[in-house]
């Protein structure tokens, strides 16, 4: 048995269907989901853009220098040159990407 058993006709114009279909695919929902979404009222965005699992990943590695070089700031009471180098480097390279894709 169907949970939705009501039909509801939507005749569009090309230009119309044209932008239903961009925000669908830009969604990534089927384009009853995104409908059925935009009905209940709620806020659709974007999915995220195929450089966003790089950035993540260049956040991630960021995060976890910075942990590293706690630690051995905690254990030893400083950190060496090269870590907070290397760190400082990661942190510019993510801001580049961010300037540049956003």
């Amino acid at each position: 048995m169907r949970k939705r058993n009501h039909v509801v006709p939507l005749h569009l114009n090309k230009k119309e269907l044209a932008h239903l279909e961009t925000q669908v695919e830009l969604s990534g929902q089927s384009r009853e989901e995104y409908l059925r979404t935009l009905i209940m009222g709620a806020q659709l965005r974007a999915r995220p853009c195929t450089h966003h699992a790089d950035l993540l990943h260049k956040v991630a590695g960021l995060c976890n220098n910075a942990n590293q070089l706690a630690r051995v700031a905690n254990t030893y009471g400083e950190a060496d040159a090269a870590s907070v180098e290397e760190m400082t480097r990661i942190a510019r390279e993510v801001w580049k990407e961010v300037r540049e894709n956003w």
